[in-house]
């Protein structure tokens, strides 16, 4: 029976251990995704991260990939010695998880200057910080109404705390921290990415609707922003920008050098013989590496503004990385057996939309800052950006790229906090 149920679960077309195979699969993928976010009006639309994601999910969907959590492996007796007989254990998805993410981080934080940011993102910095209240509000609706049907309920508040407000690498950052069961972290990777889809389209639809334009009509400053639609501007954001040999090193090389300070660091104050504050707090691994990598560019500033190419290289890294958590992404497991999950991240995002766009209005900001700020909680800086570019408000494009990375810094301090105080109040 095992043997029957083992030959279709791991039926796949490429294998395990074909890394070459499966690296080019999800670095070709991520470099598709760019390519028509950037030459095609629709998928301009859609925005590359989420293009990445359909990727993902195509590639697992049709058999290309299988992805199985390693509880499915266990009840089918498969054991870990085994992992190369399907790719959910396969070394490249370990690699990128435990590297190139880890490594993507210093480098898209580089030029992150605090300062800079609160004195180029204006309004939409304030904005931001409204939206990721909506994300801390909806975690404890979601948590509260569904601590009795969801197990763990307080460790996937903690995740989409700091996936939704920062991205997915707070997501991953969040999932290494609570360690909830695999299967429970892919089927919320899945619901997350079904909600967040669906949100995507509705902040798209509001500049268009006559009964939003009641509330939030067009004033001077709003016209100021632009508004016409156009793929040029994801070509002319992500511009080609002189870079040298030297650059590349430099930024490889300070990104290792963050990334391993930063993990021996953590790991020396993860010891047992610490005390447990330190240990959840000099102990955990991405808040150390998003401090160290902010510590950076805020006491050598000109010396990380010379750095060409860093944005470029760990943005690249982010999209294989979104590929690749669009692999487990099975919508028909997701309806079919964790529907309640789509309504915890429904949940989360109706939240981040009433307290948005509710206090926004009060507070006077406009429409389209308020979605972009929406979009930058929920989905990153990337996809911030991308709805910016598509909607051709040029002026908008930059200060959402870095309120969104500014997300990326905050999100997995407030997704810890979140999470700690969510499982004390529920429970595990």
């Amino acid at each position: 029976m095992n043997s029957l149920i083992l030959m279709n679960m791991t039926d796949s077309v490429i294998s395990a251990d074909d890394h070459w195979v499966l690296w080019t699969a999800l670095v070709v993928a991520a470099a598709l995704s760019m390519y028509l976010e950037q030459k095609n009006r629709i998928a301009a639309k859609l925005t590359g991260p989420v293009l990445g994601l359909m990727f993902g999910m195509f590639l697992s969907n049709t058999g290309l990939i299988l992805w199985l959590p390693r509880q499915i492996l266990g009840m089918v007796g498969v054991t870990i010695s085994n992992r190369n007989m399907v790719p959910t254990a396969a070394v490249t998805y370990d690699i990128i998880g435990d590297y190139v993410v880890i490594l993507a981080i210093p480098l898209l934080l580089m030029k992150v200057n605090i300062r800079k940011i609160i004195k180029e993102a204006g309004r939409i910095f304030g904005a931001f910080h409204l939206s990721s209240l909506g994300t801390v509000v909806g975690a404890v609706l979601a948590v509260l109404s569904l601590s009795g049907l969801i197990p763990e309920s307080a460790k996937i508040g903690g995740m989409m705390t700091g996936s939704y407000i920062g991205g997915a690498v707070n997501f991953m950052a969040m999932k290494y921290t609570f360690s909830p069961t695999e299967s429970l972290a892919s089927a919320t990777i899945v619901a997350d990415n079904v909600v967040m889809a669906v949100y995507f389209l509705v902040l798209l639809a509001l500049p268009t609707s006559s009964m939003v334009r009641k509330i939030f009509p067009v004033t001077e400053r709003s016209r100021d922003f632009g508004g016409q639609e156009s793929i040029e501007g994801a070509r002319g954001f992500w511009k080609p920008k002189p870079i040298s040999l030297l650059d590349i090193a430099m930024a490889t090389a300070l990104a290792f050098l963050v990334a391993t300070i930063s993990v021996k660091i953590s790991a020396f104050f993860h010891s047992p013989d610490m005390p447990k504050i330190v240990q959840e707090s000099l102990g955990q691994k991405f808040l150390v590496l998003t401090t160290v990598s902010i510590a950076l560019p805020f006491f050598f500033p000109k010396f990380t503004e010379a750095i060409a190419g860093t944005e470029e290289i760990g943005t690249f890294f982010i999209y294989i990385f979104f590929v690749l958590i669009g692999i487990p992404a099975s919508l028909k497991t997701v309806i079919v057996q964790s529907p309640l999950l789509l309504l915890f991240c429904a949940l989360m995002l109706l939240a981040n939309f009433v307290v948005t766009f509710g206090l926004g209005k009060l507070l006077g900001f406009e429409l389209e800052e308020l979605i972009l700020v929406a979009a930058a909680t929920s989905g990153g800086p990337m996809n911030a950006a991308a709805i910016a570019i598509a909607k051709g408000w040029k002026k908008l494009i930059v200060p959402s790229f870095l309120v969104g990375i500014w997300g990326y810094v905050i999100g997995n301090y407030i997704g810890i906090i979140m999470g700690r105080l969510l499982i004390r109040l529920v429970g595990p």
